[in-house]
């Protein structure tokens, strides 16, 4: 039986910044393009730093990761998403779901750059 001893000093928070959460979809024409659907969920995050040897691991696999950061779990994120912080793009590379020393499900997300966005909007525009 798990026990855990809750400590209000311990709550983990979430005050580095917020990011828009989008969803990578595809029209359904014979040449599909890749395009952005905003889920209307904006969500806190933590910032956490780049290890040295996640930096070099993505420069072996040539990516170009740009944050780290974690967020209360959501297991719904994955690779087939993209969060705005600020005016940038960054789709998820890898989340990483578990359960921190106090209890408290978490969920970190490893961040590349998202450099093609075409938004829903902008689909929706063309036809």
């Amino acid at each position: 039986m798990l026990t855990y001893s809750q400590n209000i000093t311990s709550l983990p928070t979430y005050n580095d910044g917020v990011f828009r959460l989008f969803q990578i979809k595809q029209t359904e024409d014979n040449f599909p393009l890749e395009y952005l659907k905003d889920t209307g969920e904006e969500i806190w995050f933590e910032e956490l730093s780049i290890s040295d040897k996640l930096k070099f691991e993505a420069e072996e696999r040539k990516k170009n990761i740009t944050y780290k950061i974690r967020i209360p779990q959501r297991k719904d994120i994955t690779s087939l998403n993209v969060v705005k912080i600020d005016d940038t793009y960054h789709k998820v590379f890898n989340a990483y779901h578990f359960t921190n020393s106090d209890g408290y499900k978490q969920t970190d997300l490893t961040l590349e750059l998202y450099p093609r966005v075409k938004l829903e909007e902008d689909i929706n525009d063309k036809t």
